[in-house]
């Protein structure tokens, strides 16, 4: 264990402990997120779930900055420092021309629009900032790296040193390393930890190193078009060069006898509408296919059904079958070989054997002339020849290439992903998901990336090429180009893919640029061993089995692995899968205890870890609590930041939005409380984040309810993991094997602790009295119209919303479920259900609701008085709760609560001129 140096900030809390502009922050995540290949790390590599380098950055300097007693100015210098105020974001404004009026004139979203990304800001450039931070901070600096350094010094004795154990893409160990830190990073995975290599290597390069990287990969280039052309496989008879070459497989239908070609769609390009046409070749019982350029409507209609609907086999009429059968795929699949099923491919199986199931056809070659035109053509001989040719030629280099290394020979491991691959076509060889043109094409560039004068440096570049040029890559008509293979996290066998030319591989090049970083120490190893001293580490686990990172990777790993030792000498070539953190349950637990414990025992006792995780349950939250008091660990802030798009891996609403920042620090010596009395402080605790949090809004910070609500199990965290409780062991608790629906008593008390927010949440306009005395689940529906109203659809809000009001029978409220449309139901919609039983049964609340639909469609307010004094128990008494309700819900500008909020308002004013 490290020891601290007193200092001056080493006592004292960190801004992040207090406060964080969530909302800036996520806007600005946001914005470096739909920047797509503008994301300055992608364009390294692949790699799932990056975190931006804008929400690193502010970690970083969050963790810096201290906390003062003026936590205006505390915001106003961070946000200085990030370029996120309005200073910043007109020095950020790519229309230099515009003046500071015009900028000042713009929304807050134009002026974002307009700005580069907050990662790529070097900071303030004007000596009036300047003097504004370092009067506020003690400092004397100028630059980002400067502030940095001082303050580590000023709060840890030294340069900061920062740290990361699960480095996957690099995200942490890059920014930290282009804000001056001291950088450590480790991985157990080797493409994870060449990925972090690379980013320094090519976007930190010198001036000279550049030079030479640029000349290599240029030359590299070169070296392929040369070799390619030299060969004749890529140009046709009147000189044009073929970029994009389009595959489908092809199956026998048992009851025709034809050959049937597979594709979901058939149409070839929207833009340029081009569709090919499936023909009967009635003689050898196949189909010919036509490529048809200008197509009609009708062609583009009838091109958009292919030949399997719905993982059913639809073949096109013939003369002996106009009418088109149905036969489940598997079906067929399963039959296939006396009922064997599919063959296993061996490792020098470069095209289907004449038995197999799947056949392979190549049916469209895109064409580019001397002046650039494209044209789209059915395969000729001439085509069928190219291919056979690269083949021979593949086959000539098969034995050397597999041995140095410049194509795969390695075996795909048994795991979830492989099983899709292996139901799939039952490839067994990595080289399996490969044309012979493709592994022709991307040998030939691994064998010149090895004889380059970049062989380490450009090795990524390998990857990024085996990402857009295997079987795997999905023709996208809309965009007429190919997809790379990891636009999701699968890697499943499709039925028709594209084969990229070489000229098209070029757009794959890797930018690199000479910019001063600090050296990244970069490692593989196992977190739980690690054993550098680290003042700060930040970490990104691989949480509760989200991604198959190990599985995955070894994708790009069977392009790596013989080049690793010859390259990186000291690091080894499979992704220890057997030692993984990962998955579910009492083992993964373990895993987590002993890493964060082993991180614990590596930073001083003034030190900070800052641990990103992306989840929105409550159970979760409680093993992380756990896992943290485990490893002797305390919570002391957490904040909640949106950083994936909505069109995230999976798309839909409920894929999670926002990443967690759980900041922590050594536990100490503690007292031991009881349940009831950490409930009580959890409560307190709750009700003080939350109008500290208010407060912070003077200072310009806008928080959402989704904020507030999880600023209550931040409390929870902080005074769970600050004490120990009486009769719970939360190593055991987190090992315990559990029932299903079994909670833990962390877990209970956590969502105990999560109805203070819940209380407090009240929507706008509704009088306090009124919500006072509410009931879960009529909480749960006002404040659901009040989330509505403010043009939030996603389940995942209104699940948050269920838990923090103990709503446990929320989804019987909705009125539409789809993703990203996710409402209430109307008054009207719910009819004369639910109202003795459901989740509303007897409240006043329900029947409102029930006067408001028999109004709405009586169109008189006399009969929904008369259900309201026949049905409300003592009604007289309940008349102005009544009537303040009806007032809330004729507010209601929502289309679907036109008539409803109508009929709600002539109710009231019924009411109240009879005087009830």
């Amino acid at each position: 264990m490290i020891q601290s140096q007193h200092t001056p900030l080493a006592d004292q809390p960190a801004l992040i402990e207090h406060s964080f502009p969530v909302a800036k922050l996520s806007a600005e995540s946001y914005k470096e997120r739909k920047a797509g290949s503008g994301q300055r790390l992608t364009g390294i590599g692949k790699w799932w779930g990056r975190k931006p380098l804008v929400l690193v950055r502010a970690s970083i300097l969050g963790a810096l900055l201290p906390a003062t007693d003026d936590p205006q100015k505390d915001n106003e210098v961070f946000e200085r420092l990030m370029g996120m105020d309005d200073f910043g974001l007109y020095e950020r404004r790519t229309r230099k021309a515009l003046s500071k009026a015009q900028f000042d004139a713009m929304t807050p979203e134009e002026q974002l629009k307009g700005a580069i990304l907050a990662e790529a800001y070097e900071g303030p450039s004007d000596e009036e900032s300047w003097k504004m931070i370092n009067d506020h901070l003690g400092t004397n600096a100028h630059t980002l790296q400067e502030v940095v350094e001082q303050l580590g010094v000023m709060r840890f004795g030294e340069k900061p040193k920062v740290g990361d154990v699960f480095s996957g893409g690099g995200s942490i160990p890059f920014e930290a390393a282009r804000l001056g830190c001291d950088t450590y990073a480790s991985d157990l995975n080797p493409v994870a930890a060449l990925l972090t290599w690379s980013n320094q290597a090519l976007l930190c390069a010198t001036p000279e190193d550049k030079e030479r990287i640029d000349a290599a990969q240029k030359w590299v280039y070169e070296e392929v078009d040369r070799q390619i052309t030299e060969w004749g496989i890529e140009h046709d008879e009147q000189g044009r060069r073929a970029d994009a070459y389009l595959w489908c497989n092809e199956v026998l239908d048992p009851e025709t006898g034809y050959m049937v070609p597979l594709a979901a769609t058939w149409v070839i390009s929207v833009k340029d509408r081009v569709v090919a046409e499936l023909v009967p070749d009635d003689a050898n019982k196949r189909y010919d296919i036509r490529v048809v350029t200008g197509a009609s409507d009708e062609q583009m209609k009838k091109a958009k059904q292919g030949t399997v609907v719905d993982q059913q086999l639809v073949p096109p009429p013939t003369k002996d079958n106009p009418q088109p059968h149905k036969t489940q795929m598997s079906k067929l699949r399963d039959r296939h070989n006396n009922g064997q099923g599919l063959r296993a491919w061996h490792s020098d199986d470069l095209v289907p054997s004449p038995d197999d199931f799947y056949q392979e056809r190549l049916y469209c070659v895109r064409w580019i002339d001397s002046d650039g035109n494209r044209n789209y053509e059915a395969v000729t001989p001439a085509d069928e020849a190219r291919e056979a040719k690269a083949l021979a030629l593949l086959h000539e280099r098969w034995r050397n290439w597999q041995e140095d290394g410049f194509i795969p020979s390695r075996a795909i491991e048994e795991g979830p992903r492989a099983g899709r691959i292996f139901a799939g076509r039952n490839w067994r060889y990595w080289s399996n998901l490969f044309t012979p043109r493709q592994l022709l094409t991307n040998g030939l560039f691994a064998a010149n990336i090895s004889r380059s004068n970049a062989p380490k440096e450009l090795l990524v570049l390998l990857g990024k090429l085996n990402d857009n040029n295997s079987k795997m890559c999905r023709w996208n008509e809309g965009g007429s180009k190919p997809n790379n293979v990891f636009n999701s996290q699968s890697i499943n066998p499709i039925y028709n893919y594209a084969v990229r030319g070489s000229k098209q591989l070029h757009n794959q090049k890797i930018d690199t640029i000479s910019h001063d970083c600090f050296p990244i120490s970069v490692g593989l190893s196992d977190a739980r061993l690690v054993a550098t001293n680290r003042d700060l580490w930040i970490t990104d686990p691989p949480y509760a089995d989200a991604i198959d990172y190990e599985e995955i990777s070894e994708y790009f790993l069977s392009w790596y692995e013989k080049r690793i030792p010859n390259l990186f000498p000291d690091w080894y070539t499979d992704t220890r899968r057997a030692l993984a953190v990962k998955g579910k349950g009492t083992a993964f637990n373990e895993s987590m205890i002993e890493v964060y414990s082993n991180l614990t025992h590596h930073m001083p006792n003034n030190g900070m870890q800052i641990v990103m995780f992306t989840h929105q349950d409550a159970e979760v939250w409680a093993d992380l609590a756990m896992t943290m008091w485990a490893s002797g660990l305390r919570v002391s802030a957490a904040w909640t930041v949106a950083t994936e798009t909505t069109d995230g891996i999976n798309g839909g609403d409920n894929y999670v939005q926002g990443t967690v920042l759980l900041v922590l620090r050594k536990r100490g010596e503690v007292e031991t409380l009881f349940d009831d009395e950490i409930l009580t402080l959890m409560e307190q605790e709750a009700s003080k984040q939350l109008k500290d949090m208010q407060l912070l809004e003077g200072a310009g910070l806008r928080w959402s309810d989704a904020d507030l609500q999880l600023a209550t199990y931040a409390a929870a965290l902080r005074v769970i993991t600050s004490h120990d409780i009486d009769g719970i062991d939360p190593r055991q608790e987190l090992l315990k094997v559990r029932a299903k629906g079994e909670k833990s008593p962390v877990h209970r008390l956590i969502e105990q602790a999560s109805q203070v927010a819940s209380r407090e949440l009240m929507p706008r306009g509704l009088d306090p009295a009124i919500w006072r005395d509410l009931g879960a689940h009529e909480r749960f529906y006002l404040k659901g119209l009040d989330t509505e109203n403010r043009g939030e659809h996603r389940s995942g809000v209104y699940q948050e919303l269920s838990k923090g009001f103990a709503a446990t029978s929320w989804r019987d409220l909705l009125g539409d479920e789809r993703a990203n449309h996710v409402r209430l139901q109307t008054a009207s919609e719910m009819g004369s259900r639910s109202v003795t039983t459901g989740p509303l049964a007897g409240t006043l609340l329900r029947h409102v609701l029930m006067a408001i639909q028999i109004t709405a469609r009586e169109g008189e307010p006399e009969k929904g008085i008369a259900w309201l004094q026949g049905e409300v128990p003592s009604f007289d008494m309940q008349q102005t709760r009544t009537i303040k309700l009806l007032e809330h819900l004729g507010k209601q500008n929502l289309p679907h609560w036109t008539q409803d909020a109508a009929a709600a308002r002539l109710l009231r004013g019924a009411l109240m001129n009879i005087g009830v």
